[in-house]
């Protein structure tokens, strides 16, 4: 995992370093033929399974700046993806690199879009990658890594050319506040070393007409042009480009800035793009260019080494927890022990002291069974007081009801009969349709309160239709309480069953008037549950 391997390729040849730690352990070129491929099978076979990601410097770039309707997730990644397939048709090695928002209305996402239009010769390197199934990470230009030079030497100009000097020619890039917008590679022509000046005075003014062209700067736009140098040959190119061109020109001391990202400055001589190489390898990776069945190598041993890591990582704990564990168990049998010597010193004293104890006429386990049957009776107890309170509320809103009688029992039975003979004279209600009766199942092991109660109906006059409707809505008043489970009318104020005979006559308003209207309710509660 903290081994990679950066490759930078051109057109002629392949420079392959090895990182280790973000440091430079070798590095190794390769020339781009068929020695060259056969050399880098080897180069890979030494390093399997190691990372792998590849910086590309040529000519055949193409870069554009295009704006997209602000958008996310997956409308996100359609709308760039179908822009990428209009703009780079048939191109394998494309990218939409996100630089920002823009501060409009619209508020719409910049994205400068980039491609390698032509990779033919990159195509001997990643056959020889796919061979070895070598995990590729990645195929990026060399000008996007520019950028993090850039951020790093907080260099605030808002118009900058970055000239680079490298084995391919003269790298110039345009950045706008620190983003990368076009890069342009112009070939050394041989010869060019005497009059190194000229020509980077005459490449400027092409780069600087080209931008103005593009519409990325005005005629009066103030240019930056920032060269990289080794030696102070750089301050000479500057000043004849201040005073060619009217342009601020200023250097970047390679040597001390090769020492604060810890690169030998003397490998940048040869070659100058172990700078870029070094920046990738120590985590600038810019956005990858290749399409996803190269990287697929890529992915999976990621994903094997993700895997393995959490494995690590639970046999680790597992080990951590297991040590807990053991040490706790050890403990735990030191206690053990010690809790078996003091059971067995107190077992002793204990001997000592019943000795002279008297003897006692119950056994230990009447005793023992004795306060178990009290605890049971304890936990059993139950009082009336819930049933007069749902009879009290009941009565409260039925004025005319008299109680007479209230029976209460905590019974096993649900269908358990009141044993009351002093009941009026009215018969007893028949179960049937007008008085329905649903019996209860009855549980052995659960204690159901039911109440009977006697009632009647005061300042009875003779009206018993009266009477019923007075009955009926008590009844439907204890009903309608949630701590009643099944209210019974065992007896109504008057018998109206078709089977009993009318006896006396209307004449006796004296009889009449002393009859009482008295009426046998048997009410059961629902079961109380105990708070937890």
């Amino acid at each position: 995992m903290f081994t990679k391997i950066v490759l930078c390729a051109s057109n002629n040849s392949l420079t392959a370093g090895l990182w280790r730690a973000g440091r430079l352990q070798s590095y190794q070129i390769f020339l781009n033929d068929e020695q060259g491929w056969e050399d880098f099978k080897r180069f890979l076979q030494k390093n399997i399974n190691t990372t792998i990601y590849m910086l590309v410097d040529a000519v055949e770039e193409d870069y554009r700046l295009e704006t997209l309707p602000h958008t996310s997730g997956n409308a996100r990644y359609e709308l760039v993806e179908r822009k990428l397939n209009q703009i780079y048709r048939g191109i394998n090695y494309r990218v939409a690199h996100y630089i920002n928002r823009e501060k409009d209305k619209r508020k719409d996402d910049r994205f400068l879009f980039a491609s390698l239009n032509n990779p033919d010769f990159i195509q001997g390197w990643i056959v020889c990658i796919e061979e070895q199934q070598a995990p590729l990470a990645g195929v990026y230009l060399l000008p996007m890594v520019s950028q993090a030079m850039i951020r790093k030497l907080k260099l605030m100009h808002p118009h900058i050319v970055l000239s680079e000097r490298l084995h391919s020619g003269l790298r110039q890039s345009y950045l706008h506040n620190g983003r990368l917008r076009i890069s342009r590679l112009a070939p050394i022509p041989p010869g060019t070393e005497n009059r190194l000046g000229y020509f980077y005075i005459t490449e400027t003014d092409k780069t600087r007409l080209y931008l103005i062209s593009q519409r990325f700067i005005t005629r009066d736009t103030a240019l930056t042009i920032v060269l990289p140098a080794l030696d102070e040959s750089a301050q000479q190119i500057c000043r004849g480009i201040e005073q060619e061109h009217g342009m601020e020109s200023i250097t970047i001391d390679l040597v001390q800035f090769a020492k604060s990202i810890h690169l030998d400055q003397q490998l940048l001589k040869s070659n100058p793009e172990l700078l870029h190489m070094h920046l990738l390898a120590n985590g600038h990776v810019p956005d990858n260019l290749a399409p996803s069945s190269l990287i697929k190598n890529h992915k999976l041993l990621y994903l094997q080494r993700l895997i393995n890591s959490a494995t690590a990582l639970i046999v680790l704990v597992g080990l951590i927890v297991a040590g807990i564990y053991f040490y706790q168990t050890l403990d735990q049998v030191e206690l053990a022990k010690q809790a078996a010597l003091d059971t067995s010193t107190q077992e002793h004293l204990y001997t000592e002291v019943a000795k002279d104890f008297p003897t006692t006429p119950i056994a230990s386990n009447d005793l023992k069974t004795a306060v178990e049957l009290n605890q049971d009776i304890v936990n059993f107890y139950r009082s009336p007081r819930r049933m007069m309170q749902i009879l009290s509320l009941a009565l409260d809103k039925s004025s005319e009801i008299q109680l007479d009688r209230l029976r209460w029992l905590l019974t096993n039975d649900v269908n358990q009969r009141d044993e009351d003979k002093t009941s009026a004279t009215p018969s007893p209600v028949q179960p049937g349709k007008g008085n329905p009766q649903q019996n209860i199942q009855s549980d052995t092991k659960v204690l159901h309160e039911i109440g009977f109660i006697n009632a009647e109906i005061k300042g009875f006059a003779g009206d018993y239709r009266s009477a019923l409707a007075s009955v009926n809505h008590f009844t439907e008043l204890l009903k309608s309480d949630k701590n009643v489970e099944q209210v019974v009318i065992l007896q109504e104020p008057v018998n109206v069953s078709s089977y009993s005979n009318l006896q006396g006559t209307t004449a006796d308003e004296q009889a009449t008037q002393k009859l009482a209207a008295l009426f046998k309710l048997k009410v059961v509660l629902k079961r109380e549950v105990p708070p937890t």
